[in-house]
């Protein structure tokens, strides 16, 4: 997500007011968290209110999400936009394929369920930014888009690295998913070792 003054640059964290996105320059962090220099202006003039006229409806963020990707783009959030509409592709694909065996019950139901996370996550997005420009709810000052960026490359990386040896290698993909229970080990693995650290501090 970019920042409402300057395009070219990632949004740091939204304004607690008016919940749009900002970069760092643009924000000042007050004691409710960070605040843009326009809703500063606005609470240093006594009389002025918030606007929050000018932000997404939650009911209509969910009706858009239906559509992939919609939901995000009403939002403002042009890149998870482009990366849902990239999963849910791919999941259609996956269950489409006839070399999938067992498997393709699991992708058919991954689908329905990624198709119903979308519109839930846009209606969220936008109940969280009327609230913040209601000033009941706080901004996480923690997010950090670097992190986001970088989870979002991983993503469309690894997705991208599989249709292409997919197109190559006969039965790719499915012979790969063989290998999930792995992928459970190592998440496992690292939950174990993440609880003996926190124990020896």
């Amino acid at each position: 997500m970019n920042c409402t003054h300057h395009a070219g640059q990632v949004s740091f964290a939204n304004c607690v007011v008016c919940g749009r996105p900002f970069c760092q320059d643009c924000l000042a962090q007050l004691a409710e968290g960070y605040t843009c220099s326009e809703c500063r202006s606005r609470k240093e003039r006594p009389g002025k209110t918030p606007d929050s006229q000018n932000l997404c409806s939650p009911g209509t963020a969910f009706g858009l999400g239906l559509i992939p990707g919609v939901g995000a783009l009403y939002n403002g959030e042009y890149l998870k936009a482009f990366v849902h509409v990239m999963i849910f592709g791919f999941l259609i694909s996956l269950a489409n394929s006839p070399n999938l065996g067992t498997f393709e019950p699991l992708f058919v139901w991954l689908t329905i369920g990624f198709y119903f996370y979308m519109p839930l996550a846009a209606y969220h997005t936008a109940k969280s930014r009327l609230l913040q420009s209601k000033g009941l709810l706080l901004a996480n000052p923690e997010r950090d888009p670097r992190k986001e960026n970088l989870w979002t490359g991983v993503i469309l990386t690894f997705l991208g690295i599989l249709l292409f040896l997919d197109n190559f290698i006969e039965g790719f993909i499915e012979q790969a998913l063989r290998m999930w229970p792995i992928v459970l080990i190592g998440i496992g693995s690292v939950k174990i070792l993440g609880h003996f650290r926190k124990e020896k501090v």
